[in-house]
């Protein structure tokens, strides 16, 4: 019961946030606020990769190999789809090999 105020507090603020997102319409957004939106995805896909990285017995290099490919490939082409595809090609392929 005592965490009753935060999953409330957290689910009206997710509620008015997408409240918002469908309020704008065909509004334009400023462009700084448009630049500060494109990097969402990736800090968000960043802060939940990031953590797991060191974790677990021996597989920190298969890892790295993977996260490292993952970023070229996103920096390179762009698509998140690709860079996510390359970097579990390149830490299952790491781990096959060297495992």
């Amino acid at each position: 019961m005592e965490r009753l105020p935060v999953i409330v507090a957290v689910a009206i603020v997710t509620y008015v946030t997408r409240i918002a997102g469908f309020r704008l319409g065909n509004r334009t957004v400023p462009p700084a606020f448009n630049c500060f939106l494109t990097y969402v995805p990736v800090a968000s896909f960043a802060a939940l990769a990031a953590p797991d990285l060191a974790s677990g017995p021996g597989v920190l290099p298969a890892r790295l190999i993977g996260a490292t490919l993952a970023a070229v490939v996103v920096l390179r082409f762009g698509p998140m789809w690709a860079g996510l595809l390359a970097g579990m090609a390149g830490f299952w392929g790491f781990g096959l090999i060297y495992g």
